[in-house]
């Protein structure tokens, strides 16, 4: 829960100064015709890529497939 509020802020932290500046005197370009399609492909893509990585990361957490070199090390004692 604590990602997903960073992204939210992050991404509403992004978009802050550019609504500042996006005033009426700007000299910013008018959004392209085809805004919503790319926004909506982009946003589509994500979060297919979310869900592959997600499925990809379950299937290696039930079928047990750690390395050695990912476990953590094991304790050892330097009071010699």
């Amino acid at each position: 829960m604590k990602q997903i509020c960073a992204v939210v802020m992050g991404l509403c932290l992004s978009f802050f100064p550019s609504v500042i500046l996006a005033g009426s005197e700007s000299r910013s370009l008018d959004p392209s015709v085809d805004l919503q399609i790319v926004t909506f492909w982009t946003i589509l893509g994500l979060v297919s890529l979310g869900i592959v990585i997600s499925l990809g990361y379950l299937y290696r957490r039930e079928r047990d497939l750690d390395w050695d070199f990912q476990k953590p090390d094991v304790p050892h004692d330097d009071h010699h």
